[in-house]
C-alpha cells in the first residue's frame, strides 16, 4: 500500500497549534490511519526546470529530472533545499478526502471541536464552457470539471498538488481506469473547451515528460513512459480522447498525459480541472474531492463552476449542467440502533455532537425522539448506509473509552483441524530456523501471475469493486507475496528465512463455489542456497507433519530450468520447490539466490487422525 508523508510544520500551521508527535499519533489512529512513523526527508529542486522532488536519507539522488526528463550529473542537476519533517502514513483508500495536509487538517479540526459541522464551500457561477462530443461515448464517456482561482503556488504547494492528483488516481480511480485528472494553467486556455476524439495519428503535441517535441498519440502511446504505463486503458479503441481548446491547442489526452504548454507551475494563478472516466460516480467523487482539497490546500483561493454542455447519449437527451454541484447526501440514524451496535450510552445530543466533529450536519429528526438526520459531504466517499455513519460515531467517540464487556453466555471453544495443522507446520519451521511473516489474503494479478512469469489460470476470486487496484482478487497462491516480502526485507542480513502458513481461496473444477485451502509456503534468502536446500526442508516438514513426499522434475517460468520439482503426495501433486530464476529476481531487484516452496496441506485435513489431535502433543506424538 502506497505511503503518504505530510510535512508536520505545514499540518501544525494550518491547525494554528503544534502537536506533539504523541497526540499526532493518537488523532491518526482515531481516524483509522496506519502511522508509518515519523522522519525526515531532503528536498531538491531541478535547476534546469525548478521540479521539486523529496527523498529519504537513504535514497541516491536521480540522474534525469522527472519533468523534463533532462539528465546531468546528479549534484549539478540538483540543488539541496534542506530537510523536512513529516509524518509518514499508509494511504486509506476508503477516505481520499484525507491524503493532503489541507483534507487531513479538515478532519482533524473536527476532532479537535475546533471547527465542527459541514465544511462551507462557496462556488461562483461559471465563466467557461466544456463541449462534449458524442464520440467520446465508446471511449470515456464521463467527465466533470472545475475552475479554481486565485492560488499561491509555491514549490511545496505544487508538489501537494501533484502527490494530492496522483493518491486519487490509486485510491479513488484504479490507477486511471474508472477515472484520470488534468490540472491546467488557466492563462494558457483559449475557451471555450471540446472534450472529443481523434485518430491516433490526426494531430500532434507536446506531452509532459519529452523532449520537447509534438509528437502523435500513438507515438505517445507507444514510446513515452506513460503512455506504454497506460496504453492497455485505449485498447481496442481506434480514436483517443483529447481535450482542446478554442485555438485547437491540446489541453490533454485523457486518460494518458496531459501538453506541455497547459503545466502548472509556481506561477500559475488561476486552473482547470478535468475528471474523465467510465464511472459516473466515481467521476464525481473525485472532482468533489479534488475541489475541495485544493480550497483547504490553498486559503484564499475560490472555485468556480464550469458550463458543461453534453449531447444525447446513452438513450438520453442533450443537457446542460454546471459542475461541480457539490451535492450532499442524507441518511438517518436510530442512535438506540447504534449504541448497541458500538457498546456505548449516549443521548441523542451526544451523538449529534459527535456526528458534527466528524465534519456531517446532523439534527434531531422531527416527530421521533431517537433518530437523527445526517447530511455527508460531497467529497466523503465511504459513507453509503447508515452502519457507516455508526462507524464514524465510533470514531468520533474513540474506541479507546469504549468498555470491553464478556458475554452473558460462555462456551469452550475447540481448536479448528486446520489450525492445528498450520500450528504444526509453524512450529516445524520455526524450529528449522524461520522467521513467520503474514500477508494479506487479497492480492492482484500483477502480483500473483505477471511476477511469477504464468499465464492467469482463470481460478481466483476476482472482487468486483475492490478497495485498490493491489487487492483485487483472492491470492491463489502464497509464494508471489512471500517473495515481496524478501524484497521489502533487501539489505536486512542473510541468511533470510521466511514462512508463511495461512489460506489461499480458488474455484476448482466442477464446483460452484470457491473453496478456502491451507496452504504452506517458505523460502531462503542467503549468499549460497540451491534446490537441495530446499528440498532438504519440505522434507523435513513431511517427516514432522506425516506427510511423506515424491518429488518431479518440472520447467517452471518463475524457476531455474533444472532446479524446481513439483512435489507429490499420494500420487496427486501438492505444490512446487525450487530455485527462483534470475529474471524474477531482477524484478524483485535481488541479487542473492532464493530458494522457495509452497505445499497444499489441504490432504491432510481429509485424514481422520488429525481431528483427534490435540493442540497440546509434542511433536513425537505426532499421529497423522
Amino acid at each position: 500500500m502506497p505511503v503518504i508523508a505530510i510535512p508536520i510544520e505545514e499540518l501544525n500551521r494550518r491547525l494554528g497549534r503544534d502537536l506533539t508527535s504523541g497526540e499526532m499519533e493518537a488523532h491518526l489512529d482515531q481516524l483509522g490511519v496506519d502511522l508509518d512513523g515519523f522522519s525526515k526527508l531532503r528536498r531538491y529542486r531541478c535547476r534546469p526546470s525548478g521540479a521539486l522532488i523529496e527523498l529519504n536519507p537513504n535514497e541516491e539522488l536521480p540522474s534525469r529530472c522527472p519533468e523534463t526528463l533532462v539528465e546531468g550529473k546528479p549534484d549539478e542537476l540538483w540543488e539541496y533545499l534542506g530537510d523536512v519533517d513529516v509524518v509518514k502514513m499508509d494511504l486509506l483508500p476508503v477516505r481520499p478526502d484525507i491524503f493532503d495536509a489541507g483534507g487531513l487538517t479538515r478532519a482533524i479540526k473536527g476532532l479537535l471541536a475546533v471547527e465542527t459541522g459541514l465544511a462551507a464551500y462557496r462556488l461562483e457561477p461559471p465563466s467557461l464552457e466544456v463541449f462534449v462530443d458524442a464520440s467520446v461515448a465508446a471511449v470515456r464517456p464521463q467527465i466533470g470539471c472545475a475552475v479554481i482561482r486565485n492560488l499561491q503556488i509555491d514549490d511545496v504547494g505544487l508538489r501537494m498538488l501533484m502527490k494530492l492528483q496522483e493518491n486519487l488516481h490509486w485510491a479513488l480511480a484504479r490507477d486511471r481506469k474508472l477515472a484520470s485528472i488534468g490540472v491546467y494553467d488557466l492563462s494558457a486556455i483559449k475557451g471555450p473547451i471540446t472534450y472529443t476524439t481523434v485518430g491516433r495519428e490526426d494531430i500532434r503535441f507536446v506531452p509532459l515528460q519529452s523532449d520537447g517535441q509534438a509528437v502523435t498519440p500513438q507515438a505517445i502511446l507507444s514510446h513515452h513512459p506513460k503512455g506504454t504505463a497506460y496504453a492497455h486503458l485505449l485498447e481496442g479503441h481506434p480514436r483517443v480522447p483529447l481535450l482542446i481548446d478554442k485555438v485547437e491547442q491540446v489541453l490533454s489526452m485523457p486518460p494518458i498525459i496531459n501538453s506541455h504548454e497547459t503545466r502548472v507551475t509556481t506561477e500559475t494563478k488561476d486552473v482547470f480541472v478535468d475528471v474523465t472516466g467510465i464511472s459516473d460516480r466515481v467521476v464525481t467523487k473525485c472532482l468533489h474531492t479534488l475541489v475541495t482539497s485544493m480550497l483547504e490546500l490553498f486559503p484564499g483561493s475560490a472555485a468556480e463552476r464550469v458550463q458543461m454542455r453534453f449531447p444525447a447519449m446513452h438513450n438520453l437527451p442533450a443537457t446542460s449542467v454546471a459542475l461541480p454541484t457539490m451535492a450532499t447526501e442524507s441518511f438517518e440514524i436510530d442512535v438506540h440502533h447504534a449504541c448497541r451496535r458500538i457498546g456505548i450510552d449516549i443521548t441523542r445530543e451526544q451523538a449529534i455532537e459527535l456526528l458534527r466533529r466528524m465534519r456531517h450536519h446532523a439534527e434531531a429528526t422531527e416527530g421521533s425522539e431517537h433518530h437523527i438526520r445526517v447530511t455527508v459531504a460531497p467529497y466523503r466517499n465511504d459513507i453509503m448506509h447508515e452502519v457507516d455513519l455508526i462507524e464514524d460515531l465510533a470514531i468520533a467517540y474513540g474506541y479507546h473509552r469504549i468498555v470491553p464487556v464478556l458475554v452473558p453466555n460462555m462456551t469452550v471453544a475447540q481448536e479448528r483441524p486446520e489450525r492445528i495443522l498450520a500450528n504444526r507446520a509453524r512450529s516445524a519451521l520455526i524450529g528449522l530456523g524461520f522467521f513467520e511473516v503474514m500477508s494479506l489474503l487479497l492480492s492482484n494479478p500483477e502480483e500473483q501471475y505477471a511476477l511469477m512469469n504464468v499465464d492467469d489460470p482463470e481460478d481466483a476470486v476476482l472482487l468486483d469493486n475492490p478497495a485498490s487496484v493491489e487487492q483485487s482478487m483472492m491470492r491463489t497462491m502464497i509464494l508471489p507475496q512471500l517473495l515481496r516480502l524478501f524484497a521489502l526485507n533487501r539489505g536486512q542480513g542473510l541468511p533470510q528465512r521466511l514462512f508463511e502458513a495461512d489460506d489461499v481461496v480458488i474455484f476448482e473444477q466442477g464446483t460452484p463455489h470457491p473453496s478456502e485451502r491451507l496452504h504452506l509456503s517458505g523460502g531462503i534468502l542467503d549468499t549460497q542456497v540451491g534446490f537441495s536446500d530446499i528440498k532438504a526442508i519440505t522434507e523435513a516438514i513431511a517427516h514432522e507433519l506425516g506427510m511423506p513426499l515424491t518429488y518431479q522434475s518440472i520447467q517452471h517460468p518463475a524457476f531455474l530450468e533444472g532446479r524446481a520439482a513439483q512435489l507429490f503426495y499420494r500420487d496427486e501433486p501438492v505444490g512446487i520447490a525450487g530455485e527462483i530464476h534470475p529474471v524474477v529476481l531482477e524484478k524483485l531487484r535481488l541479487v542473492q539466490p532464493l530458494a522457495v516452496f509452497e505445499i497444499s496441506l489441504q490432504p491432510l485435513l481429509a485424514t481422520e487422525d488429525l481431528y483427534a489431535l490435540e493442540p497440546s502433543k509434542s511433536h513425537g506424538e505426532t499421529n497423522v
